[in-house]
């Protein structure tokens, strides 16, 4: 009687219909003595190949050993394993190649006799998954870690290429320059490809970009708009992606098999669709943890700068206008000493501004924005008797277009001038915040406050002018128990 005689052709049946997976029937000496035909796909074998032969034969020569303690261990104590829950081996194709394999046991017994049914399926696409998975997983942990932006598109590059089994890939992102460059890349010969510069215009990685449709090419070295250091590295076929998050465009990763590798077929575009648009969400997030460190940072500078100016520099003039106070009825010696003394204040006053204004995080823009405003309150110090404080809210720095802040400096000095000539007040505050979308100036003084029925003047009214030219609105209101508060709001784009 043969192997396959002692299994009963309707058993055989049950075990096979409708299975994609490889079926091998092992006995107790770990011969095999059935197979499906799933077999020839997945090893290379016609199934009267290994019928008869030791399951070794399926197994890498190096893992041989380990899987026989494994069948032992589950022929001492048999219970079925499912697949996907235990462990993922390799199997050995016949032309010696080596690949990921699932396996799910199940036990037998046939006219007395213990027999293993083993139902064996590829899991070099689910490990594929899994790799895929833990590179995204890494390169968002490295991306929140704080790791600079060129070290995990190098990252992304280098792992884009394993997991597509490529030879070459590299990332392509806007320069400052207004063009495209090569910033990462990885792969033989693809180290002269960093910092290569592309047309925004002309260039294929930018036509990728622009569209947000990646594009799959047969032949790269034969392609058109591609870089003669690109066409020299005779690669074949490839597949450029564009990198969009949010509807931000954020590159092009492209990824080149050799001449005469495999071309990428639909699923494999498919699947590097999904490892791109992952990655780009994570690069996006990058940035935004990025902008958010920045804004902090912009944030603590201002708080820094605003109690310098609110309580240092303050205290610094109020020292020294009680000193100019006094100096008058000081002669001689003391007189020379109280003006050596006010000199020194300017002095300290301007290096505490300097100070100020040369934090890292600033720019000349911010500098001049910021120093013009303090300069602008300072001014009307003497005429007030006071300096008046001054606070900023919302991105200041960033929101206020030049135009606008020629209307602004306006306000505050009619304001502060008016103030001056008629309030006889103590104290002002000036407020300049920016909100969502608008930014509103609020200058309030503790003085007299408005006469009942008195007419609007020319200054009151070229403020209004100007606040409903830009769209805005503008109005004067009394304080309790005294003062004036002006209130002057307008659009502004960012």
């Amino acid at each position: 009687m043969t192997i396959e005689a002692r299994f009963p052709e309707r058993l055989l049946e049950v075990v096979t219909a409708g299975c994609s997976d490889a079926i091998i029937v092992v006995d107790s000496d770990g011969k095999v003595v059935f197979t499906n035909p799933v077999v020839s796909f997945l090893f290379g074998y016609r199934p009267d190949e290994v019928i008869g032969q030791d399951i070794g034969m399926l197994v890498p020569l190096n893992k041989r050993k380990l899987h026989a303690s494994h069948v032992d261990k589950f022929l001492a104590d048999p219970h079925d394993r499912q697949l996907g829950t235990g462990l993922v081996l390799e199997g050995l194709h016949r032309d010696g190649q080596t690949f990921k394999v699932d396996i799910a046991l199940r036990s037998m017994v046939f006219e007395d006799s213990l027999y293993v049914v083993a139902f064996v399926r590829d899991a070099r696409e689910l490990q594929r998954q899994m790799d895929r998975l833990r590179a995204v997983s890494e390169i968002t942990q490295r991306l929140l870690n704080g790791s600079p932006t060129d070290e995990v598109l190098q990252y992304f590059a280098e792992q884009s290429r394993t997991l597509a089994e490529a030879t070459s890939s590299w990332v392509v992102v806007p320069s400052d320059s207004g063009q495209l460059v090569i910033c990462a890349a990885d792969g033989p010969g693809t180290a002269s490809l960093i910092g290569l510069e592309l047309s925004m215009d002309t260039s294929r990685s930018a036509m990728v970009m622009k569209s947000g449709v990646p594009e799959v090419i047969a032949q790269l070295s034969l392609a058109d708009n591609i870089p003669a250091q690109v066409i020299k590295m005779n690669l074949g076929s490839s597949v450029y992606l564009p990198l969009v998050s949010d509807n931000r465009k954020l590159g092009v990763l492209v990824i080149a098999r050799s001449r005469h590798g495999a071309p990428f077929d639909p699923l494999d575009v498919a699947l590097a669709e999904i490892f791109a648009g992952a990655t780009a969400a994570a690069i996006r997030l990058g940035e935004e943890r990025a902008e958010f460190n920045r804004l902090t940072l912009i944030e603590e500078d201002e708080r820094i700068a605003r109690d310098l100016h609110d309580t240092v520099i303050q205290q610094l003039f109020a020292v020294g206008m009680s000193l100019q106070a006094v100096r008058p009825e000081a002669t001689g010696q003391l007189g020379q000493r109280i003006d050596i003394a006010v000199d020194h204040l300017d002095e300290v006053i301007r290096d505490i501004r300097n100070t100020i204004f040369r934090l890292p995080i600033r720019t000349r823009e911010i500098q001049g924005l910021r120093e013009d405003l303090f300069r602008l309150v300072d001014r009307f110090a003497l005429e007030l008797g006071f300096v008046p404080k001054i606070e900023f809210r919302g991105p200041v720095e960033m929101a206020i277009p030049d135009d606008i802040a020629v209307h602004l400096f306006f306000v505050l000095s009619e304001t502060l001038s008016n103030i001056a000539r008629h309030a006889h007040a103590s104290a002002a505050e000036v407020s300049v915040v920016v909100d969502n979308g608008w930014l509103t100036a609020l200058v309030a003084d503790d003085g007299s406050g408005l006469s009942p029925g008195a007419p609007a003047g020319n200054g009151l009214r070229n403020m209004m002018a100007r606040a409903t030219a830009l769209g805005g609105t503008f109005k004067v209101e009394g304080r309790v128990p005294s003062g004036t508060a002006v209130e002057w709001c307008v659009p502004i784009r960012f």
